[in-house]
């Protein structure tokens, strides 16, 4: 309990360090800011808003297989529903309750928690490493890092998912008992390649959107395997860092290093973030919509 405070109290300070980092730079580097989007059209952006709800497509999937690798039988159909319906649980501080809320929809629908346990779970324990490798394999391709570095990161994952699977069966059964739920399900190596698979499909999606924003947004076009190589490489590097929620200002500071951008162009990533929150409400509302009218029914 100690350390969850603890824990807690940093990650407080850190959102103080980052607003008070955000007005300086509001206010000592306004004009430059301005600058790197002073051409913004409002059309193109309301069309990567629009892209950005596809994001949910791969996002559910991956639930969708998980699932059914436990031997259940959700429609993708509702686990797409449920999956726009918890999207502002993201914002919760804690990491855990984005898959806590989905959990808690799907056991409407008949999905036990201990299922949906495990799948956020998985969706946690792959996420930020397959971010990385991601990254790393396309910063090499682009000849931004070196290629044996990136070789080994995806040999090292490809180990862990073809002989570790028991290893984070084991690892997700301590968590849920830690939560008081039953004992999740042993995924085969099969279905860890599948769900990774999923993994690389979505991050190269969400990094293609991000390349797409500052080509809308920015001021000079840029290379699609550097750039989308450092968002998974930053965001991963954000989700390590336990004290920033969401990895806030760590993404950001991360990935203007990574691409040797100056200090004015951390609000013009973090801008970033603001996409994703508008695509969050506007999925969140279809989404409630559509579950009133019957249209998340298994």
């Amino acid at each position: 309990m100690n350390a969850r405070w603890r824990l807690g109290g940093l990650r407080a300070l850190w959102l103080v360090v980052v607003a008070v980092l955000a007005i300086w730079l509001a206010t000592s580097r306004w004009t430059a800011m301005t600058g790197l989007v002073g051409d913004l059209r409002p059309l193109p952006l309301a069309l990567l808003i629009g892209a950005s709800c596809l994001l949910l497509v791969p996002n559910a999937a991956f639930w969708t297989l998980a699932l059914r690798s436990m031997g259940q039988r959700p429609r993708y159909a509702t686990v797409l529903n449920v999956s726009a319906r918890a999207l502002l649980t993201r914002y919760v501080p804690g990491g855990i309750w984005y898959a806590a809320g989905r959990g808690t929809l799907l056991r409407k629908h008949g999905i036990p928690m201990a299922a949906s346990a495990t799948a956020g779970g998985l969706e946690l324990a792959l996420g930020a490493p397959m971010a990385v490798v991601v990254g790393m394999v396309l910063l090499a391709v682009a000849g931004e890092l070196a290629a044996w570095l990136a070789v080994v990161a995806a040999i090292a994952l490809l180990v862990v998912l073809t002989v570790g699977g028991s290893i984070i069966g084991r690892l997700m059964a301590r968590w849920a008992r830690r939560k008081g739920t039953e004992a999740p399900s042993i995924l085969p190596s099969a279905a860890l390649l599948r769900l990774a698979a999923v993994l690389v499909v979505y991050w190269l999606a969400i990094g293609t959107l991000f390349w797409a924003y500052l080509e809308v947004v920015g001021p000079t076009a840029l290379q699609w395997g550097h750039t989308v190589g450092a968002f998974g490489v930053s965001w991963g590097i954000g989700f390590f860092t336990l004290f920033a929620p969401q990895g806030i200002g760590v993404f950001e500071g991360a990935l203007v290093t990574v691409l040797d951008w100056g200090a004015d162009a951390v609000l013009l990533v973090a801008g970033f973030r603001a996409v994703l929150l508008a695509r969050d409400l506007l999925l969140t509302a279809v989404a409630e919509v559509l579950a009133r009218r019957g249209g998340s029914r298994v």
